[in-house]
């Protein structure tokens, strides 16, 4: 069965990735990276202490013990506007970290391409479509959605291993609940949306032959000058119109597997709340422990359950970047290609430094890569 394991192209993933780690913006980065897992630890500290605060408030409730309901009150209000500053540098810093990656890969994609004219065998061969978005907006989706993915998924680890110790205490019993009931519904929407990536990767690649077709008749449109010339301008028309025909039809597939994903995780996500409650509640009737303690387990079952269940969540969002990373690692191995060929190339003339050799080096790539 297919999943996001192993539908995942990881080796393009770290050709594409791993370059920035290891550039002279490297120490920025990881610095920038230090400090968001700082405020990931200062959150996941206080998420847990609201958990615990909002159980003790419970049970203050129960034991009509009015001192105890404002005091912990109290202390849930401050851990709230503790919580606030510290989530919004949390996403603000990401979100930069993701901007500093976009601009040093798309420059370095841009240098690659026109100025040591790698694009040229590209160019000719037409094996990669639109080169142009796959530096632009590809590069944007894969920053942005690289940071976003790996510090959600870290942020869920966390959640997932410190708040397990919370539920165990509470119940183990519970404890293996949640991990088996995350489990089973992340195999099943990997089954239900196993066609995404494809999908993805298919919709991406039509939605900018439409645009460069469009481009293509706009351009076509300012060279007539007059009705006559709107006959030469139809073919271009009838194949921008098929090509949106070719968008819609998979847009339409993407859209029938995200029904089929939330009809199940709406019954699936709805039911997950009444499960801490029905283990618990015995417990509770037979006066082992107190209401507060139900509170805490609901929340902590919760918090387990948000970040075990994380890639179902972002399934979507992961089968998109999946595609991305397809065209951008192709796009890295088509001109690292041509660096071999104009290796050999330059073997072949031998070094000069004369501006005749580096004319004729030129002209020799241009020959081979076409």
């Amino acid at each position: 069965m297919n999943n996001i394991l192993t539908v995942m192209p990881w080796r393009r993933l770290i050709k594409v990735g791993k370059p920035f780690w290891v550039s002279n913006e490297s120490k920025t980065a990881i610095a920038y990276l230090a400090i968001i897992l700082l405020l990931l630890a200062a959150k996941t500290y206080i998420a847990v202490f609201i958990v615990q605060t909002a159980g003790y408030f419970m049970t203050s409730i129960e034991q009509k013990s009015l001192a105890d309901v404002y005091l912990y009150l109290t202390l849930s209000i401050i851990a709230i506007f503790f919580t606030v500053p510290i989530e919004v540098y949390y996403n603000f810093i990401k979100t930069r970290l993701s901007l500093i990656w976009r601009q040093w890969l798309s420059q370095s994609l841009i240098e690659k391409y026109f100025v040591e004219r790698l694009g040229l065998a590209i160019e000719s061969s037409r094996e990669i479509d639109n080169p142009e978005q796959r530096i632009t907006q590809d590069v944007d989706t894969f920053c942005n959605s690289s940071v976003r993915l790996s510090i959600t998924i870290l942020d869920a680890s966390v959640n997932v291993c410190t708040f397990i110790v919370v539920l165990w205490n509470l119940s183990p019993v519970l404890a293996f609940t949640v991990i088996a009931y995350s489990t089973v519904g992340l195999l099943i929407v990997s089954n239900i949306g196993r066609t995404l990536i494809a999908l993805s990767d298919r919709q991406i690649a039509i939605e900018a032959d439409l645009r460069s077709t469009l481009k293509e008749a706009r351009a076509e449109l300012t060279k007539t000058k007059s009705f006559a010339g709107k006959c030469s301008l139809l073919p271009t028309v009838k194949e921008a119109q098929s090509r949106l025909l070719s968008v819609v039809a998979t847009l339409m597939n993407i859209m029938l597997v995200h029904k089929n994903i939330q009809l199940f995780t709406g019954t699936y996500n709805h039911l997950m709340p009444l499960i801490p409650a029905v283990i618990m509640t015995p417990a509770y009737i037979a006066g082992d422990i107190q209401f507060g303690v139900i509170t805490q387990a609901v929340l902590a079952f919760t918090a387990v359950f948000n970040g075990a269940t994380v890639l179902i969540g972002h399934f979507g969002d992961i089968s998109h970047f999946a595609a991305i990373v397809n065209r951008l690692g192709s796009l890295s191995e088509r001109m690292a290609g041509g660096e071999r060929q104009s290796q050999s190339v330059n073997k072949v003339l031998g070094e000069s430094t004369d501006n005749s050799a580096q004319v004729s080096k030129v002209k020799v790539r241009a020959s081979l890569s076409r």
